[in-house]
């Protein structure tokens, strides 16, 4: 019984050590990243940095954190930052942000709060870090920008998975529920009222192909770009608007899109005014839109619905016969 006691006894030192070196371990590796960051001219602000979390738990936490990357502009700021793994997984990452982020770019801040907001990452063994799976869950999440614009939502889900037989691929799903657009948003996109005050439901089911792994290096820059973008299904119900969108394009180097997408759009004519309101549509093709719509319904036998392919080709985007204008650039900063 003694040897069991002095047994068990070595095995806990052992295990003590074995934790108190892995968890400076991981404070080193923080410091080291955001050091090696400074001296690449980023800003990289925190207040502390420590590792708790014994005996089963690595939890590291940095408060009053702002970081800035000076090659895109982009910023961040939030008041702590938690990420978590366990002893006997350390592959598999918990990420903990606190209820107010900044986010800002070279155009406007956002300003973020939520009720709680977690996200976990599956990574591979090694250094790069490089990710396998993720999923991100918030809830109760404001957002407003110094541009004007701001939604809130009850929840959102996502979901990302990489693929065995092509890791360049992943599968993404991501499903909002309650989204509502802030009051300044909605009086500029639904000045008559045709509306409802928020999304019934809004959920997307894509496949995308980028350029590289998404890994340690992707937070450094620069971004992984998509490449390959295959959009099983986009489901999006306002009211009494309804839309549908699948298709499947390729992605250039400047972030310009070529392919096809398929729509079928329940109230079109709402749509339409919708992103003219929006921008989406320059405010002088909006007659043009209304008019090629028209002729589009006739066809599908249906007044109130389009069903017909939106074309994505040389940087300009068009619905069947009809010219929209310039097609989105889809790039990630």
């Amino acid at each position: 019984m003694r040897k069991v006691t002095w047994l068990l006894l070595g095995l806990a030192v052992l295990y003590s050590g074995y934790w108190f070196i892995a968890a400076r371990g991981s404070e080193l590796g923080v410091k080291t990243w955001l050091e090696a960051r400074t001296t690449e001219g980023w800003q990289t602000e925190y207040a502390t940095l420590e590792t708790r979390g014994f005996p089963l738990t690595f939890k590291t936490t940095l408060t009053d954190v702002a970081i800035a990357d000076p090659a895109t502009g982009l910023a961040y700021q939030t008041s702590k930052i938690s990420i978590k793994s366990r002893s006997f997984t350390p592959t598999r990452l918990h990420a903990e942000l606190a209820q107010d982020v900044r986010l800002s770019t070279p155009f406007q801040h956002i300003d973020i709060t939520n009720a709680s907001a977690n996200g976990t990452l599956f990574v591979e063994v090694g250094p790069a870090l490089t990710m396998h799976r993720a999923t991100f869950d918030f809830d109760d999440l404001i957002a407003e920008s110094t541009l004007g614009w701001g939604f809130s939502l009850d929840s959102a889900t996502a979901t990302v998975q990489r693929l065995e037989d092509d890791p360049l691929t992943h599968d993404i799903q991501m499903t909002l529920n309650d989204l509502a657009p802030s009051t300044s948003l909605m009086k500029r996109l639904n000045p008559n009222g045709i509306l409802s005050d928020q999304f019934d439901a809004l959920a997307i089911d894509a496949s995308m192909t980028f350029d590289k792994d998404w890994d340690i290096t992707a937070l450094e820059g620069p971004r992984p770009q998509p490449t390959h973008v295959l959009l099983r299904n986009m489901a999006a119900t306002w009211g009494a608007l309804d839309l549908r969108i699948a298709g499947e394009f390729e992605v250039d180097e400047r972030g310009v899109p070529n392919g096809k997408i398929s729509l079928k759009a329940t109230n079109w004519r709402e749509m339409i005014a919708l992103a003219a309101a929006a921008g989406i549509i320059p405010q002088n093709f909006e007659n043009l839109a209304l008019r090629g719509g028209e002729m589009l319904a006739k066809m599908s036998g249906n007044a109130n619905t389009i069903d017909a392919e939106l074309t994505l080709s040389r940087g300009n985007i068009s619905l069947g016969f009809l010219p929209l204008g310039p097609a989105p650039r889809i790039t990630i900063r």
